[in-house]
Protein backbone atom coordinates (compact mmCIF):
# COMPACT_ATOMS: atom_id res chain seq x y z
CA UNK A 1 0.00 0.00 0.00
CA UNK A 2 1.53 3.36 -1.20
CA UNK A 3 1.12 6.63 1.30
CA UNK A 4 -0.99 8.71 -0.17
CA UNK A 5 -0.48 12.32 -0.93
CA UNK A 6 -1.95 15.19 1.97
CA UNK A 7 -3.38 18.09 0.05
CA UNK A 8 -3.79 21.52 2.09
CA UNK A 9 -7.02 23.30 1.36
CA UNK A 10 -6.10 26.82 2.06
CA UNK A 11 -9.32 29.02 3.38
CA UNK A 12 -10.12 32.58 3.33
CA UNK A 13 -12.97 34.35 4.25
CA UNK A 14 -14.53 36.84 2.51
CA UNK A 15 -16.55 39.49 4.73
CA UNK A 16 -18.13 41.26 1.69
CA UNK A 17 -19.78 38.07 0.01
CA UNK A 18 -20.10 36.29 3.87
CA UNK A 19 -18.56 33.26 1.94
CA UNK A 20 -15.91 31.22 2.36
CA UNK A 21 -13.30 30.81 -0.76
CA UNK A 22 -10.76 27.92 -0.79
CA UNK A 23 -7.79 26.55 -2.62
CA UNK A 24 -5.78 23.56 -2.68
CA UNK A 25 -2.47 24.52 -2.38
CA UNK A 26 0.20 23.99 -5.33
CA UNK A 27 -2.76 23.41 -8.03
CA UNK A 28 -3.47 26.67 -9.43
CA UNK A 29 -7.37 26.68 -10.38
CA UNK A 30 -8.48 24.06 -7.86
CA UNK A 31 -10.41 26.42 -6.26
CA UNK A 32 -14.17 27.03 -5.55
CA UNK A 33 -15.73 28.70 -2.49
CA UNK A 34 -18.99 28.12 -0.06
CA UNK A 35 -21.62 29.93 2.11
CA UNK A 36 -20.49 27.98 5.18
CA UNK A 37 -17.37 26.31 5.72
CA UNK A 38 -19.01 22.81 5.96
CA UNK A 39 -20.31 23.78 2.43
CA UNK A 40 -16.24 24.98 0.99
CA UNK A 41 -14.90 21.69 2.86
CA UNK A 42 -17.72 19.46 0.48
CA UNK A 43 -17.08 21.49 -2.53
CA UNK A 44 -13.26 21.75 -2.33
CA UNK A 45 -12.78 17.74 -2.15
CA UNK A 46 -15.43 17.33 -5.30
CA UNK A 47 -13.14 19.95 -6.88
CA UNK A 48 -9.82 18.47 -5.94
CA UNK A 49 -11.18 14.45 -6.62
CA UNK A 50 -12.51 15.88 -9.98
CA UNK A 51 -9.03 17.70 -10.49
CA UNK A 52 -7.36 14.32 -9.80
CA UNK A 53 -9.53 12.03 -11.16
CA UNK A 54 -10.13 10.44 -7.66
CA UNK A 55 -12.70 9.22 -5.65
CA UNK A 56 -13.32 11.68 -2.85
CA UNK A 57 -12.58 8.92 -0.02
CA UNK A 58 -9.25 8.37 -1.53
CA UNK A 59 -8.54 12.10 -0.90
CA UNK A 60 -6.19 13.56 2.13
CA UNK A 61 -7.33 17.31 3.16
CA UNK A 62 -6.03 19.17 5.18
CA UNK A 63 -7.82 22.16 5.97
CA UNK A 64 -5.55 25.49 6.69
CA UNK A 65 -8.11 28.93 7.92
CA UNK A 66 -6.63 32.45 8.75
CA UNK A 67 -4.14 32.13 11.84
CA UNK A 68 -6.84 34.35 13.60
CA UNK A 69 -9.72 32.16 13.51
CA UNK A 70 -7.13 29.34 13.68
CA UNK A 71 -5.99 30.12 17.12
CA UNK A 72 -9.75 30.61 18.72
CA UNK A 73 -10.51 27.54 17.61
CA UNK A 74 -6.95 26.04 18.84
CA UNK A 75 -7.95 27.83 22.54
CA UNK A 76 -11.24 25.93 22.78
CA UNK A 77 -10.04 22.50 21.82
CA UNK A 78 -7.03 22.74 24.25
CA UNK A 79 -9.71 23.92 26.96
CA UNK A 80 -12.38 21.11 25.65
CA UNK A 81 -9.50 18.51 26.00
CA UNK A 82 -8.54 19.74 29.66
CA UNK A 83 -12.22 19.68 30.91
CA UNK A 84 -12.97 16.18 29.08
CA UNK A 85 -9.45 14.63 31.39
CA UNK A 86 -10.57 16.54 34.65
CA UNK A 87 -14.57 15.40 33.98
CA UNK A 88 -12.76 11.54 33.16
CA UNK A 89 -10.49 12.47 36.78
CA UNK A 90 -13.93 13.27 38.71
CA UNK A 91 -15.74 10.42 37.17
CA UNK A 92 -12.87 7.93 38.59
CA UNK A 93 -13.08 9.61 41.75
CA UNK A 94 -16.60 9.55 42.45
CA UNK A 95 -16.44 5.64 41.68
CA UNK A 96 -13.52 5.23 43.94
CA UNK A 97 -15.21 7.52 46.32
CA UNK A 98 -18.30 5.67 46.05
CA UNK A 99 -17.02 2.39 47.09
CA UNK A 100 -14.73 3.67 49.37
CA UNK A 101 -18.19 5.14 51.55
CA UNK A 102 -19.99 1.86 51.00
CA UNK A 103 -17.53 -0.28 52.06
CA UNK A 104 -17.53 1.78 55.43
CA UNK A 105 -21.01 0.58 55.81
CA UNK A 106 -22.59 3.51 54.79
CA UNK A 107 -26.19 2.70 52.65
CA UNK A 108 -26.16 3.73 49.23
CA UNK A 109 -28.84 6.46 50.22
CA UNK A 110 -26.44 8.07 52.37
CA UNK A 111 -23.29 7.32 50.15
CA UNK A 112 -25.46 9.22 47.65
CA UNK A 113 -26.15 12.49 50.17
CA UNK A 114 -22.64 12.80 50.87
CA UNK A 115 -21.51 12.79 47.10
CA UNK A 116 -24.47 15.24 45.94
CA UNK A 117 -25.69 12.26 43.75
CA UNK A 118 -29.04 10.14 43.58
CA UNK A 119 -29.37 6.76 45.56
CA UNK A 120 -29.88 5.55 41.60
CA UNK A 121 -26.54 7.08 40.21
CA UNK A 122 -24.60 5.29 43.31
CA UNK A 123 -26.16 1.80 42.74
CA UNK A 124 -25.35 2.49 38.48
CA UNK A 125 -21.37 3.31 39.79
CA UNK A 126 -21.76 0.47 42.04
CA UNK A 127 -23.28 -2.42 39.78
CA UNK A 128 -20.68 -1.13 37.10
CA UNK A 129 -17.72 -1.47 38.59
Amino acid sequence: MTASKTYTAIYDHDADDNAWNVRIKGLTGCQTYGRSIRQAQSRIREALSLWLDTAPAQLNVRDQFPAQLATVADGVTRARGVAERAGAKAQQQTIEAVKALTDLGLSRRDAAELLGLSHQRVHQLLEAS
